[in-house]
């Protein structure tokens, strides 16, 4: 690059600097006028308020009011959000640049890119384009040479004169690119060497050409994102989430959207992410939360890690067995059929010698209805008997009056007599109702068993499993696989009221939810569109997981769309070069061709020590140099003996629960609650001796060398087994000797 040009970039981010301070000041200056007017507001809707309602017009004034108070409220706090833009533009108010020439009118022009749009307020003139609009698509899609970008449906051709890439920091110009240059794996490759902290980082100044196609995939329509641990899923869907909010921001807010995770861990590990793109942050909930909101009170539930501990520990074939039965495909279908098709009881309801209610006529015309859902069907009965009764006292609304006029035992007028009439006809209608409820037995548990046995007696097995689950139930204490199968009923039975402000949804590690889980969260989220995240790799059992990606058509529909992300960028060279190899079995080879970003660390070290505990030490204090260090066991045993062990050498905090947060550089950490998770250095301890008779052990290990960025660490008792012999190639064996 010309002194010249570096000169004019210099001045261009002085004049940028400058626009962000001028308006900083000016929204720090509204600041404290915006919240005393919050304050007059609503000190004036106390004093003016009228407590009492006494009609209409009260009603009015009280909503101006409210109104008005929440209108302040609102341009505070959107106030409040721009401040906090406008700081983190000053530390670094774009990273990219895009010089093109219009097909069309053949004008030059140049982009600047940041996380936020850039606008003088005065000449209107755009200094910096968000990352998320049409325009910006260009930096991420294409080098130089033809492009074009859409906006509203229309193409726009133009030819891509230069690409620039900015180094900005705490508010100081470091350093320029051109991106068509070799330096561009540099500036990535620099970027994936820094240390980790315990929150995952915006990527906007990294995101790759495959990645971008995945956050700007049509917002209306669910995507599956999915590839090997590394390529960057998490990342993209949250980013995908900021593209879905840009996208619709006249219709949905943070509060429409929702992150669907499997512990808590993860969910502070996230937290930031939106925040930092400029987003109020997104509802988080892990499933267990679905099961307490609707599960009734009396009922206990077994939680989704201590399902999997069992399914780990000795005689859990029996548990497996039914596990896969309640999550079967064939399970959710029998199940959606018989309560769509459900045969209600109907009664016969009389007036006198009349027959207000005949159940063979409702029973017609609910058929005849094509209701294909249990709540639909059941609120067509009720609608049709509360019909058939309204319409019996129409029809005869002057013989009821006549009668009751007659019965009294004090003489009445007509107008008493309607008013009893009709009084009359609520009492009916109730009274219908119950009997329907009476009649059919509409209790949810006691369906759950009978669906239950029935579909175990049409497919041939004995019932003494349905048995359990009424024993469960009645008892109050339901393991996992009963609790997702007992809402999942109250589910088709509409027991349930689906959550219909979420317009889009991310689930992240999704190929650990089973089909059943996912069939329950799309009835509960019916108006969401969906981001899915997956990689079957990772999945450690083949019972409560998604084996295959075709699966997710089933829940999804068949326009699902599928984008794989197809290269590792977390880990090492050499890191990955070992985790291929895990999983690229000769029996079950990896489906799709995959690569890593060429990063060169170390080999990961492959640690034998007879004493694995006295190995610690020395290796920790080697890994001094890194924000995050992470020890990780399968085993709840291995994980406390370690943190036992530890106590009198290394501070380390030890992560027990789902609803823990990491708050230490060094963690001791089980397996299954490392997953989607990254730290600097790993060290995995004894996961390779614990797993030997674990038909998933080389998966396991797969899923714990890919928490690490840089390096890695395997402590163990003796050689590597027979099993994972073709792995020694990728490693550096280490005596203990050496070690301690």
């Amino acid at each position: 690059m010309e002194k010249s040009d570096f000169q004019k970039e210099l001045e261009y981010f002085d004049k940028v600097e400058e626009i962000i301070r001028n308006k900083l000041v000016k929204l720090q200056d509204d600041r404290g006028p915006l919240w005393e007017r919050v304050l007059q507001e609503r000190k004036e809707m106390w004093e003016d308020n009228r407590h009492l309602v006494r009609d209409f017009d009260d009603v009015i004034f009280l909503n101006t009011q409210e109104t008005v108070v929440k209108l302040a409220e609102k341009q505070f706090e959107g106030n409040e959000i721009e401040i906090q833009r406008h700081i983190k533009m000053e530390k670094s108010p774009y990273f990219g640049r895009v010089d093109f020439r219009d097909e069309e009118t053949g004008e030059a022009d140049a982009v600047y890119i940041g996380i936020y749009s850039l606008a003088e307020k005065d000449s209107q003139d755009i200094y910096v384009v968000d990352w998320r609009a049409p325009i910006s698509s260009m930096f991420y899609q294409f080098d130089a040479g033809p492009a074009w970008y859409e906006v509203s449906g229309y193409k726009n051709e133009v030819e891509i004169t230069g690409k620039r890439q900015f180094r900005i920091e705490e508010g100081r110009f470091l350093s320029v690119y051109e991106t068509n240059s070799s330096m561009y794996d540099d500036i990535l490759g620099e970027a994936l060497s820094e240390y980790s902290d315990q929150k995952l980082k915006v990527i906007v100044g990294s995101i790759q050409r495959e990645q971008n196609a995945a956050i700007r995939s049509d917002t209306k329509h669910s995507c599956l994102v999915y590839g090997l641990a590394g390529s960057g899923k998490t990342s993209i869907g949250l980013h995908r989430l900021a593209y879905v909010l840009y996208c619709n921001r006249d219709t949905t807010k943070s509060e429409n959207i929702l992150i669907l995770s499997n512990n808590n861990i993860f969910g502070a590990y996230i937290s930031t992410i939106l925040p930092d793109l400029g987003e109020k942050p997104a509802e988080q909930k892990v499933f267990a939360d679905f099961l307490e909101i609707f599960l009734e009170d009396d009922l206990e539930t077994e939680d989704y890690y201590s399902q999997l501990k069992a399914l780990n520990g000795s005689f859990a074939d029996e548990r497996r067995r039914w596990i896969q039965v309640k999550y079967s495909w064939d399970m959710i279908q029998y199940c959606r059929e018989y309560f769509a098709t459900f045969s209600f009881q109907i009664p016969e309801i009389r007036y006198g010698e009349e027959i207000l209610v005949i159940p063979e006529f409702i029973r017609s015309r609910l058929d005849a209805g094509h209701f294909s859902e249990f709540t639909s069907r059941y609120e067509r009965l009720k609608f049709l008997v509360r019909r058939s009764i309204e319409d019996f006292f129409t029809l005869h609304k002057e013989e009821i009056c006549k009668k009751i006029m007659e019965d009294s035992d004090i003489l009445i007028s007509e107008k008493e007599a309607r008013l009893q009439c009709k009084r009359m006809l609520f009492e009916y209608i109730q009274s219908a109702e119950n009997e329907i409820v009476r009649l059919n037995k509409l209790d949810s548990r006691r369906l759950a068993v009978e669906v239950f046995e029935k579909y175990l007696r049409q497919t041939g097995e004995e019932g003494q499993e349905a048995e359990r689950l009424f024993c469960s139930l009645n008892r109050g204490r339901l393991l996992y696989e009963d609790a997702l199968f007992y809402l999942f009923i109250k589910v088709l039975m509409g027991e349930v009221t689906p959550f219909s402000n979420i317009y889009h949804t991310v689930i992240d590690e999704s190929q650990d939810y089973s089909l059943l889980q996912l069939y329950i969260i799309k009835q509960l989220l019916p108006r969401s569109s969906f981001t899915l995240l997956g990689d079957i790799y990772q999945t450690v059992n083949s019972v409560t997981t998604i084996q295959r990606y075709e699966d997710y058509e089933k829940i999804f529909g068949a326009d699902l769309v599928r984008i794989r992300l197809s290269r590792c960028y977390r880990s090492s060279s050499d890191i990955n070069a070992l985790a291929f190899r895990l999983i690229n079995e000769a029996d079950r080879p990896i489906a799709e061709e995959y690569s890593y970003f060429d990063r060169t660390v170390h080999k990961p070290r492959y640690v034998i020590c007879r004493d694995m505990f006295s190995c610690l030490v020395p290796i920790l204090e080697s890994l001094e140099k890194y924000h995050s260090i992470a020890i990780i066991a399968d085993g709840e045993e291995d994980v406390l003996a370690v943190k036992s062990y530890l106590q009198e050498y290394k501070d380390a905090q030890l992560i027990l629960s789902p609803d823990d947060e990491i708050r230490s550089r060094l963690v001791v950490i089980p397996l299954l609650l490392a997953k989607g998770l990254e730290f600097d250095a790993v060290i995995l301890f004894n996961c390779i001796r614990s797993n030997e008779e674990n038909a998933h052990m080389r998966r396991k290990v797969y899923l714990g060398c890919t928490r690490a960025l840089h390096e890695l660490y395997f402590v163990e008792k003796g050689v590597l087994p027979e099993e994972l012999r073709e792995c020694a190639p990728y490693m550096e064996v280490v005596e203990s000797s050496s070690m301690c």
